[in-house]
């Protein structure tokens, strides 16, 4: 058997018997229950890690510790495989100090863990839970919140905007539109908390063929029974050698990870995704946003434990932010190595400041397509700084729709449907017709009469709208016109490229001056852009999801 080997699989045969027994406890009890509002008020604890001291005095309360664990055993490849990372860690201590009635966490060091008894990998925080004199950090009206979650839970609230404003604490993942008129003045900050990033270089040398070894060690001894546990060292001597074949040369990753380094120190901030939101709410035409200031005449702002500069007064905070950065090393029976995607996921959260009153809260996130490590940092990592371009560019429009553009329906409208052909539209197509729909690998593409159609659809809003316009403006809307782009697939329909885009269509219908490609998949969408009393907002992009990251209609030209 290889060096050292025999001691690594006996770590890796006991963590199966582990992981085996505590499968059934992964479900946190703290998080059960928890309204929206509360896990926005855990996540008001600041965190200050070691070597960071508060100015306010503090009592401590307790010594806590925060956890994230991989049960499963699982490959890398694996959709259930549970990727271990800093943020999880730290939102575990997190949820432990919120039970001591903390409102802060100190002196935090994080550690990182290879295989133990009770997980294949683990990220273990430990730190102090105190609370500050000072008040930072927020005091959760329970009583309240359980009031209203009773409330929603007895209430069918789908059509009723008086009861989705009592609920403003839950913070929906929608504004209404007496919040964004009173939005005045909006600035755009970034959160205190420096964002998370977890990448993972595929081992090299000796560790991929000890990876390799216990991978399937692994899978032989805990799938095969006795028999598995006869021929697991026959296994982990064939994954020692597929290890060998599939890893990286040690140069190979010390470059890559140079290089990935360099690309997240300058692609990968807050800032960085704050400047791509304000450029695009002044492309789309939404209303113009104040930075947050970098120096100069400034107007403070402090809330919490957050302290916002502008270089003016204003009247509300959108707050965005990266949460964590994900580039893991994916692994799998057959090879230690495999292509990854990188992820990333960010926080958006909306601040009224007259009262101090959050009334916006929520996750976004972008997954890139796989490459190999040494893919992501090759050419001075050009990969990875143009999948985070894309990403934060994607996000920014996102947000800026949701925040300040899309008019929102009844929640479920034009997502889930009536059914499997009787969708919910927001601008119903005529020509070429929706596709038949089953989900985006298999649906049958509506044929295109010619290479050079012409594309119509239906007036804005239709009867479906309206029913389910539940703050009942649409009837009212002025100066309406389209938004209309085609998209063009990819063989295997899982990214697409826009081709076209036309803005501000006055009529229901929209001819192509140029010919499409023969034999082709592509996907159409439209929107309706109006005007209401409280300022110019648009529906969403009609259709289903076709691909990748892309909402339309799937149609193919003809031969």
């Amino acid at each position: 058997m290889l060096p050292g080997c025999s001691r690594r699989l006996a770590w890796l045969a006991a963590a199966c018997s582990a992981a085996a027994l505590a499968a059934g406890c992964a479900t946190d009890p703290r998080r059960d229950g928890l309204s929206p509002h509360e896990f926005a008020g855990v996540d008001h604890i600041a965190i200050h890690m070691l070597g960071e001291q508060p100015q306010q005095d503090f009592q401590i309360l307790d010594r806590i510790e925060g956890t994230s664990c991989d049960l499963s055993g699982l490959p890398r490849s694996h959709p259930a495989h549970k990727v271990v990372t800093n943020y999880e860690a730290l939102y575990d201590m997190k949820l432990e100090a919120a039970d001591l009635g903390a409102n802060a966490i100190l002196g935090v060091v994080c550690r990182r863990y290879a295989i133990s008894q009770t997980c294949y990998e683990s990220i273990i925080c430990e730190g102090n839970a105190v609370r500050l004199d000072d008040g930072v950090g927020m005091d959760l009206p329970l009583a309240s919140m359980n009031s209203l979650q009773a409330r929603a839970a007895s209430t069918d609230f789908a059509g009723n905007p008086a009861l989705y404003e009592s609920l403003i604490g839950f913070t929906p993942d929608f504004l209404t539109e007496a919040q964004r008129a009173g939005l005045g003045q909006v600035g755009v900050a970034v959160p205190a908390r420096a964002p998370g990033k977890t990448v993972e270089a595929p081992p090299s040398g000796d560790d991929a063929i000890y990876q390799g070894a216990g991978l399937w060690f692994g899978q032989c001894a805990a799938g095969g029974g006795t028999l598995g546990l006869l021929v697991s060292p026959l296994c982990a001597a064939i994954g020692a050698g597929l290890g060998a074949l599939s890893a990286e040369s040690e140069d190979n990753v010390k470059a890559s990870s140079v290089a990935i380094r360099s690309a997240l120190e300058d692609y990968y901030s807050h800032g960085a995704l704050r400047d791509r939101m304000v450029r695009v709410a002044s492309q789309s035409g939404a209303q113009a946003l104040i930075s947050q200031a970098a120096g100069g005449p400034r107007d403070k702002v402090v809330r919490r434990a957050n302290s916002w500069q502008f270089v003016g007064p204003v009247d509300s905070v959108i707050e965005i932010g990266v949460e964590e950065l994900l580039l893991p090393a994916w692994r799998s029976g057959a090879t230690t190595n495999l292509p990854t995607p990188v992820s990333v996921r960010t926080r958006v959260r909306v601040v009224h400041l007259r009262d101090s009153r959050e009334i916006y809260n929520r996750s976004y996130s972008f997954v890139s397509q796989r490459r190999l490590f040494r893919d992501w940092g090759a050419d001075n990592a050009a990969a990875l700084r143009h999948a985070l371009e894309v990403g934060f560019e994607q996000i920014a429009v996102q947000v800026v729709e949701d925040v300040l553009l899309v008019y929102p329906l009844m929640p479920g409208f034009a997502i889930t449907g009536a059914g499997t052909n009787q969708r919910n539209y927001m601008v119903e197509p005529v020509q070429p017709p929706a596709h038949q729909y089953w989900h985006a690998g298999t649906a049958r593409a509506s044929p295109a009469t010619s290479l050079q159609p012409t594309f119509r659809w239906r007036d804005f809003p239709g009867e479906k709208v309206l029913t389910a316009d539940f703050q009942g403006k649409l009837r009212h809307l002025s100066r309406l016109r389209y938004d209309f782009r085609i998209h063009r697939l990819d063989d295997q329909r899982g990214t697409a490229r826009i081709i076209l885009e036309q803005n501000n269509i006055e009529a229901t219908e929209y001819a192509l001056s140029q010919p499409l490609a023969p034999s082709t998949e592509y996907v159409w969408s439209v929107r309706a852009r109006f005007t209401l009393d409280t300022g110019d907002r648009t529906s969403r992009w009609s259709g289903d999801w076709v691909g990748g990251n892309t909402k339309g209609f799937l149609f193919r030209t003809p031969d």
